[in-house]
């Protein structure tokens, strides 16, 4: 059985029904994002063009060298998960399970923005 407190991201995605595929592909983008958040270069581990266009995502824009959008991130989800959820919840989870914890942080704070 998972401890949903240690694994709150994992139980997001049991909960959802989230595929083995679409959970790799999203932390992948997740780490594209965290070096464009950070300017640095795309790591090759984080690059997987197979991978991301059986979900029909820019490569031209995800390997793009500036700072990614909320509205791109929004796009990236919905073209993953093919369903809709509070993206801030899902941020959370990550970030409560270590995962790209920058990264939601960064994307927290855009929204927090956005909603003023």
């Amino acid at each position: 059985m998972i401890n949903a407190e240690e694994h709150s991201f994992f139980m997001f995605a049991i909960d959802h029904e989230f595929e083995e595929n679409q959970v790799k592909a999203f932390l992948k983008i997740l780490g594209v994002f965290s070096c464009r958040i950070k300017g640095e270069e795309i790591f090759e581990w984080y690059q997987n063009d197979q991978l991301f266009s059986q979900f029909n995502l820019s490569l031209d824009k995800l390997y793009a060298s500036e700072q990614p959008t909320l509205e791109e991130l929004k796009s990236v989800v919905a073209k993953i998960f093919y369903q809709g959820f509070e993206l801030e919840y899902l941020l959370c989870s990550l970030k409560k399970q270590f995962i790209q914890a920058e990264v939601c942080d960064f994307f927290l704070q855009r929204l927090k923005t956005d909603l003023k």
